[in-house]
């Protein structure tokens, strides 16, 4: 029986309401609480907010059924900007800021003064290169490693995060920790001046950092890389977790139309994690591939928080945790899948496992949990097209050529090394600004042609120019494209593709988009303070990084998205 869920609604992410009414909550008197000691800020990668309600019969008791009865609940939490996307999302949570302020629109965007795609998280000081990597394995070639020995660091964030905010309101004293299996995961929530920052090297197994934060791993993080934590799993099945429950009642088929095979694990269950005569880079593919990389992760973690000696004091300290292998998952088998069921179902176990450690490590009541996702994720085209649902998979590639063909019919030809349009990233559309100077004419006017052909294209629900994000007179979907659009790092012209619409392979999944699938996302608030109660209001998950300030008795980050709290902590002006 397919359990696809239709969102509620197709519409795009608009500006969020920031004063949230009265709602059902804990009755408790409103005494002196105390500060939490440790605040911890949690993302699940492609956690897309409606799992939490469709599979919550299938959870335990500790894990989020814990956050959700016992914490704050903000069950209609959406961002508020179209680009839905890894970088974009740590980000805003982190500042509680868009794009178009914080200047990471996307984990890739084209750099018009180096004439090249950046990532978002790459440090170009020669001084950045990544250190601390454990030695690869014997597969991996010289080449490799060089061509992975980049510098990262947070230099293109251009907003203050809640772990700076931290720094600056403890005098440094407060410390910060920040580990992910993505770099970006861990780079953008730790801010400027975190203590420990560290990300999978993806090669070899273990965590690496960069000279951007300090000369050497700390002892616990390269004493957990010479214990091959990682090669725990090698060789493995990945089955399902709970063999008493019919996938297929609470999912689609296990043989879905359009699902992946990831890193040779194959399209249905079980799953191998790797296998003679693979490689052991192949298996660390497999690993982030699967749930199993978020119990690597959540090993780190546990490890971190005893060796720095985390909510020990009086000065409090931020733990900041992202588990990037539901991304994975999704990415290949789909929303609707067994193995993102099996996936969600196997984090409801992390969270229950972190809490009780927190419990145990920090104390009951003496930490605050703020549980969130990056963005959620688009339904397989296959899979919603059954359900009458108008989806498809669309490319460009073609129509590149063509648009180029329409611009020079209608302003001339340009030399025979350059092209009108300079560059493509995601839905940008860079021109070449130089040549439109050249010949004397407006952008405006170039845009215009560009987005005329675009929004003709297949697929394409709208192609937006600079000059229609600038009017006041912004309709949702238009909105939320200019929340995504930072003046000096944005092209010309955003193409919107329809919903359930993939620009993309003959298989697998994304998001990026502005439609209720993609910007849904849990924010969960729990521990130290914080009242039991559902909120209904829709909010954005932008103002996680104000309710963490505002727990720890700080000053938030400058400008970050600010709630109305008379509602959410025992007591909001403590």
């Amino acid at each position: 029986m397919n359990r696809f869920v239709l969102p509620t609604a197709l519409a795009a992410t608009c500006l969020a309401v920031l004063t949230l009414g009265r709602v059902e909550a804990d009755p408790s008197p409103h005494s002196k609480a105390p500060r939490p000691r440790l605040a911890v800020l949690i993302f699940f990668d492609q956690l897309r907010g409606d799992f939490l309600t469709r599979w919550e019969p299938l959870f335990g008791e500790d894990g989020f059924k814990r956050l959700q009865r016992k914490g704050t609940w903000f069950t209609n939490c959406h961002y508020p900007y179209a680009l839905t996307v890894t970088g974009p999302g740590h980000a805003s949570v982190a500042t509680g800021r868009t794009p178009r302020e914080h200047g990471i629109i996307s984990n890739e965007w084209y750099d018009r003064q180096s004439q090249a795609s950046v990532n978002c998280v790459s440090f170009e000081d020669a001084a950045g290169e990544r250190f601390g990597r454990v030695p690869p394995p014997p597969q991996a070639s010289d080449a490799t490693d060089r061509k992975k020995a980049k510098g990262y660091g947070p230099a293109r964030l251009l907003a203050p995060t809640i772990a700076d905010a931290l720094k600056l309101g403890t005098a440094g004293r407060g410390k910060v920790v920040s580990l992910s299996f993505k770099d970006r995961g861990a780079i953008l929530p730790g801010g400027r001046q975190p203590d420990v920052c560290c990300w999978s090297d993806g090669s070899s197994g273990g965590f690496v950092t960069s000279l951007y934060y300090r000369e050497r791993l700390p002892d616990w993080v390269a004493a957990f890389n010479e214990e091959r934590v990682a090669d725990r799993w090698f060789g493995m099945m990945w089955e399902r977790l709970r063999p008493d429950v019919d996938y297929d009642r609470w999912t689609g088929d296990d043989h879905g139309e359009g699902e992946g095979t990831g890193a040779f694990q194959g399209r249905a269950f079980p799953h191998p994690l790797g296998f003679a005569p693979l490689s052991l880079q192949t298996y660390y593919g497999a690993l982030y591939n699967s749930p199993y990389g978020n119990e690597l992760l959540l090993e780190l973690a546990l490890r971190g928080i005893e060796a720095e000696k985390l909510g020990q004091d009086d000065e409090p300290d931020l733990l900041c945790l992202s588990f990037s292998c539901n991304d994975a998952v999704g990415h290949t088998w789909g929303p609707d899948s067994h193995e993102v069921l099996d996936a969600t179902l196997r984090t409801d176990r992390i969270v229950a496992r972190l809490l009780q450690n927190l419990d145990r490590l920090v104390g009951d009541n003496h930490y605050v949990v703020a549980l969130t996702a990056d963005h959620g994720v688009c339904p397989l085209p296959e899979a919603a097209r059954p359900l009458g649902i108008n989806s498809a998979r669309v490319t460009l590639g073609r129509a590149d050529a063509e648009l180029e063909r329409r611009l020079t019919a209608k302003f001339g030809s340009p030399s025979e090394k350059q092209r009108w349009i300079e560059s493509r990233s995601g839905p940008w559309y860079y021109l070449n600004l130089r040549l439109i100077e050249r010949l004397g004419l407006s952008s405006a006017e170039v845009e215009q042609v560009v987005a005329d052909f675009l929004a003709q294209q297949p697929g394409i629900e709208a192609a937006y120019t600079r000059e229609q994000l600038a009017r006041q007179d912004l309709d949702p979907h238009r909105a939320a494209v200019k929340n995504s659009t930072h003046a000096e790092r944005a092209g010309e012209v955003y193409v919107l593709h329809k919903p359930y619409h993939l620009v993309m392979g003959p298989v697998g999944t994304s998001h990026g988009s502005p439609y209720d699938y993609d910007t849904h996302v849990p924010l969960l608030l729990y521990g130290c303070g914080v009242r039991a109660g559902m909120r209904e209001e829709r909010i954005t998950p932008l103002a996680a990084a104000g309710l963490l300030a505002h727990s720890l008795g700080i000053s938030p980050p400058p400008e970050a998205e600010e709630l109305n709290l008379s509602d959410v902590f025992v007591e909001a002006n403590r």
